[in-house]
């Protein structure tokens, strides 16, 4: 038998509702393999305080973790949304995949200290700064994919579909080719982000479209 790790808990959140005396059993590897409520025979090491079941984080935008601080002070009267999001594109402007990278896997492991175990991750940063995509397409979000498995964190990739400035097809801005993917182009990442983690007990991937003024709704309906 392998060793396992035994905590008690005065009350824990399960299934049915709070319960006394849970003893959560762990195992080398980190994974609990079982729970016992009512519990007061099992010796285990007391915890104060009550279990909860790890929190989703269900919109994260990572590369913005490094960022903190940039936006967060009084301009003029004139300051906004949009002037906060001119900060946010110059920010983003300098990611790599090696960056976002590193700034992921802190923004990650502050998530798992904060209780949450995992994370659902709007990804918009697809291409290098001038709009021209990467050697490997996929660069960012596999950035974002080792991000997660170094932190230990389940992820739900949502790679994002980005293509106009505004209603009606306006075109991108320059700073908001770093975003941009064709349609075709989307759904090859889809695909080949699907197939590459398909067995994956970490990973999952999805689809995200960024906004109704960012989606023509062709654009929509091919991917939907």
């Amino acid at each position: 038998m392998s060793f396992q790790s035994r905590y008690r808990f005065h009350a824990a959140w399960l299934p049915g509702g709070w319960r006394r005396n849970v003893v959560v059993s762990v195992d080398p590897a980190g994974h609990i393999v079982g729970v016992s409520p009512d519990d007061v025979v099992t010796t285990a090491r007391l915890i104060n305080g009550a279990a909860i079941p790890g929190m989703p984080n269900v919109h994260s935008h990572a590369f913005q973790r490094s960022m903190a601080g940039l936006a967060e002070r009084r301009g003029s009267h004139a300051d906004s949304f949009w002037t906060w999001r001119e900060t946010m594109y110059e920010h983003a402007s300098r990611m790599t995949p090696e960056c976002l990278n590193a700034v992921a896997a802190q923004c990650y492991a502050d998530m798992l200290k904060a209780g949450y175990t995992a994370v659902c991750e709007f990804h918009y940063l697809h291409n290098q700064r001038d709009g021209s995509p990467y050697a490997d397409p996929a660069a960012m979000s596999q950035a974002l994919i080792d991000a997660a498995a170094t932190a230990g964190i389940g992820l739900t990739l949502l790679p994002t579909l980005y293509q106009t400035a505004d209603f009606g097809g306006a075109p991108p801005t320059q700073r908001q080719r770093q975003f941009v993917l064709a349609t075709d182009r989307y759904l090859d990442l889809i695909d080949g982000l699907s197939r590459a983690h398909a067995q994956s007990p970490q990973v999952e991937i999805g689809i995200a479209l960024h906004s109704l003024r960012a989606v023509p709704p062709d654009a929509l309906r091919t991917v939907l």
